[in-house]
């Protein structure tokens, strides 16, 4: 029978294989730690791969940004809706070099995601969202590159493996850089009452193409992204 299913309790375990199969710098596979756990949590799982309830993009679930600018180490996924002006608490990328990237602890099957974009003023922005499980084959679960996007977006898709998530803005009305406040997959339910109503009209549900394909995306250094708040430069954009 296809489909997910509850994981059952496991016998007992008294070996553990571990198997390299790819290192992208030479052909040598590197642990440097290792720990066995157990939990009487079930989880279901879908082709193998667990299908969270519960958001997995968080410092405590050992998820980080491998890419973006942000003043604040992984301001991205702590949580943090509230604490956020034109200095701090975002994490961006230039427009049309880089990405903000986010690194799961492992795989998972994702079906939405939620973010939190810069809106402190009335600007709005376009952008897509890729998925990939090796960064090198992607697949993009999102296309907003001709909608105007503003403060809290959810998206869903039919459920795909992940275990990298690449956002990469497209647009910003009011300069050269895209801003994200917060990210979380799988989308959590609004806890806040403001959030709800940011987020009614900006919310757009919908299935996109899941389409493979390799793009690079090349990186903006952090000290060009350094600037006074409002600048419209290429080359002074870091704050909103």
């Amino acid at each position: 029978m296809g489909g997910s299913a509850p994981q059952s309790r496991g016998e007992l375990e008294r070996y553990i294989r571990i198997v390299g199969t790819h290192n992208t710098v030479n052909k040598v596979f590197h642990i440097v730690a290792f720990e066995c756990m157990f939990t009487n949590k079930t989880f279901t799982l879908e082709k193998g791969l667990i299908v969270p309830t519960e958001n997995v993009a968080t410092i405590a679930d050992c998820a980080s940004v491998i890419e973006g600018v942000s003043r604040s180490r992984n301001a991205l996924l702590n949580g943090d809706t509230k604490n956020y002006d034109w200095d701090s608490g975002y994490t961006c990328h230039q427009l049309g070099s880089g990405a903000i990237v986010v690194q799961l602890a492992q795989p998972y099957m994702i079906g939405s995601i939620r973010l939190l974009l810069w809106d402190c003023d009335d600007r709005s922005y376009s952008y897509y969202i890729e998925v990939s499980t090796n960064q090198q084959q992607w697949t993009m679960v999102a296309d907003r590159t001709k909608i105007s996007c503003k403060s809290w977006q959810t998206i869903t898709f039919d459920k795909q493996p992940a275990s990298f998530i690449r956002i990469v803005g497209t647009h910003n009305t009011a300069n050269e850089v895209f801003h994200c406040v917060h990210f979380e997959c799988p989308a959590q339910n609004s806890t806040h009452k403001d959030e709800s109503s940011k987020e009614v009209a900006t919310t757009e549900v919908g299935t996109v193409g899941q389409q493979l394909v390799s793009r690079p995306v090349r990186a903006a250094s952090t000290g060009s992204l350094l600037s006074p708040p409002g600048s419209t430069s290429r080359s002074h954009a870091h704050q909103p």
